[in-house]
């Protein structure tokens, strides 16, 4: 049999969206397990890009609150303007940092938006696989492969790309308010989509080419049809409210990246860079390190990956069958199967980059003709919409496999093994796709901290070690000089490099240079992703730096535990700086 038509819209009681909800919570508990015992003190996976996320959205909600006109002038970076910029934004979170202040909340805000992104994954694609047509297991085996496909572990310390429910419940809401003609649902699928850009161009950028494409296709199929109503004129209104709604998220949050490109030729993604971050048809077969099941066995595959991290895309041996059987089963009409198809295949393609081929085609044309695509550091992450369509095919699978098993039973007057078939893959695709998370301890500033006069600089510095300063940060907001950004600033390196020799005249002068009114040198520095192995602390040896003198440099010292805290009075000035 093969389905002519879409399914008519389900029907989705209060009962079974709560239920989504709670399992999507359960499910976000169960796989991050213990972090939601440790919410003030600990963080997933690690005390990399976490921790300065946690600022991140602390000072957007500090920003919004008391000076929105300058929300992209963060205090991390001083005194470099819309540093916010220097990353993806993710001011869609903003309002969460509303509630609460300092590093604890911002710890705690972080790691409850934690669990949020992985349980908004799973409702998201629940209901978009639900109105295309599949039962509540189906659906359920969709929203557990999307939540935790293997791909998404690697991404686990990235809140910015795991944030991705919104791109399935923003379509789920389209889809229905339009089959439904709905202008509360219609309306609501655009502010969705609008929130999903406001956490940033790394998926924001995909999911706008991704809503241009159906749109599209939708005008071809008008076209290529009777060339009925297009748009019920009930819907027109909305439509053009969500649109202009999603256009100014859109807009409004491009202007200071562009500005960022114009003024710091670095921001721009060179090919060099690009290409570090690319990877050969290799990457398809390899999993993270951190998967339990595939982890182990692609290992060799994985060391042919440069980005390890990045760059292993393999779906899962359970999601790849089901999905398979899933693009035979007759549960989708067949444009929607090959279309699903034609997504794996062109967003697997894409997340190569430019290691495909030599020339680096096809990922070259969006990189040399396509807006914004030249602004992507790392061509891999397009494939968090590869593990979508996976998702959606694997569902089918799943409910084609409970109707062969139905029948089987029926003919031997056995009940509810169907549903126990489900409800085993579903458990199969979690314990397939969910990995080993780590949670440690973050550190926090020391009570002699708070408080001190600002501009103030935390050493050791370099690029792993000024995300922890950062955090420190949101205790008030003081300005700090440096930061951790997705691309070198030559001022901030030139900043780091100085302070090799501190304290000593050199170092001193380049602080009073740049308005640096107190230094505090840490004696003891968490192992920090980066700190052991590529990058250098400056000063390399802080116990070293602190036993040194500082007689004639006008500056005056204090230990307190397991810091020394430096007043930079008035003296000389270095006589050069760095733009």
């Amino acid at each position: 049999m093969v389905l002519a038509r879409w399914s008519p819209s389900p029907a989705l009681p209060r009962a079974e969206l709560l239920l989504v909800a709670l399992a999507g919570i359960l499910l976000a508990v169960i796989t991050s397990w213990p972090l939601v015992l440790h919410m003030p003190s600990r963080i997933a996976p690690d005390l990399g890009d976490p921790v300065r996320t946690a600022w991140e959205i602390a000072w957007v909600g500090h920003a919004m609150l008391h000076d929105p006109s300058h929300l992209f002038d963060a205090n991390a970076f001083y005194p470099h303007p819309l540093s916010l910029a220097f990353s993806d934004s993710l001011l869609g979170y903003g309002p969460a940092a509303f509630f609460g202040s300092g590093t604890i909340a911002a710890l705690v805000r972080y790691n409850l938006l934690f669990l949020f992104a992985w349980s908004l994954c799973f409702a998201g694609s629940y209901l978009l696989a639900r109105e295309l047509g599949l039962g509540r297991l189906g659906a359920s085996a969709a929203g557990v492969a999307f939540a935790y496909a293997p791909y998404r572990v690697t991404e686990a310390g990235h809140l910015h790309v795991i944030s991705s429910g919104g791109i399935p419940l923003a379509l789920f809401l389209l889809l229905r308010g339009y089959r439904r003609q709905s202008r509360g649902l219609v309306l609501g699928g655009w502010l969705v989509s609008a929130w999903q850009v406001s956490l940033g161009f790394t998926l924001g950028l995909q999911f706008t080419y991704l809503i241009a494409v159906l749109t599209l296709l939708v005008l071809l199929h008008w076209w290529r049809g009777p060339r009925g109503v297009l748009i019920p004129r009930r819907l027109v209104a909305v439509t053009a409210i969500g649109i202009a709604v999603l256009g100014l998220v859109t807009v409004f949050q491009a202007r200071p990246y562009l500005q960022v490109a114009h003024d710091y030729p670095t921001a721009k993604r060179a090919l060099r860079e690009v290409k570090t971050y690319s990877a050969g048809p290799s990457a398809w077969l390899a999993a993270s390190s951190e998967n339990r099941v595939w982890g182990g066995v692609t290992a060799g595959l994985r060391a042919n990956v440069h980005s390890k991290n990045e760059s292993v895309f393999f779906p899962g041996g359970l999601v790849l069958v089901l999905a398979l059987i899933g693009l035979a089963a007759p549960l989708y009409t067949r444009r929607l199967r090959l279309g699903l198809a034609i997504g794996i295949l062109t967003c697997s393609i894409l997340a190569l980059g430019f290691g495909l081929t030599g020339a680096g085609y096809p990922y070259r044309l969006l990189y040399d003709y396509a807006p914004g695509w030249d602004g992507v550091r790392v061509p891999g992450r397009i494939f968090t919409l590869a593990t979508l369509f996976y998702a959606l095919l694997a569902g089918a699978g799943v409910q084609l496999l409970m109707g062969w098993t139905r029948a089987w039973q029926e003919r031997r007057s056995l009940r509810g093994l169907a549903s126990v078939a489900g409800v085993l893959l579903c458990i199969g695709l979690l314990g397939e796709g969910a990995g080993h998370l780590g949670h440690p301890v973050v550190p926090q500033p020391a009570r002699a901290e708070i408080g001190l006069p600002a501009p103030l600089l935390d050493l050791p510095t370099d690029g792993a070690a000024d995300r922890i300063w950062q955090y420190f940060s949101t205790d008030g907001f003081y300005k700090i000089p440096v930061g951790n950004s997705t691309f070198d600033i030559p001022a901030i390196d030139d900043l780091r490099g100085g302070m090799n020799g501190f304290p000593d005249r050199a170092s001193v002068e380049k602080l009073r240079y740049l308005g640096i009114r107190t230094v505090v040198l840490h004696l003891h520095l968490a192992k920090l992703p980066g700190i052991v192995g590529f990058a250098v602390a400056e000063p390399p040896d802080p116990a070293a730096a602190a036993a040194k003198p500082i007689a004639g440099l006008g500056i005056t010292r204090r230990r307190v535990g397991a810091i020394v805290i430096y007043e930079i009075g008035p003296g000389p000035k270095a006589l050069h700086g760095s733009d």
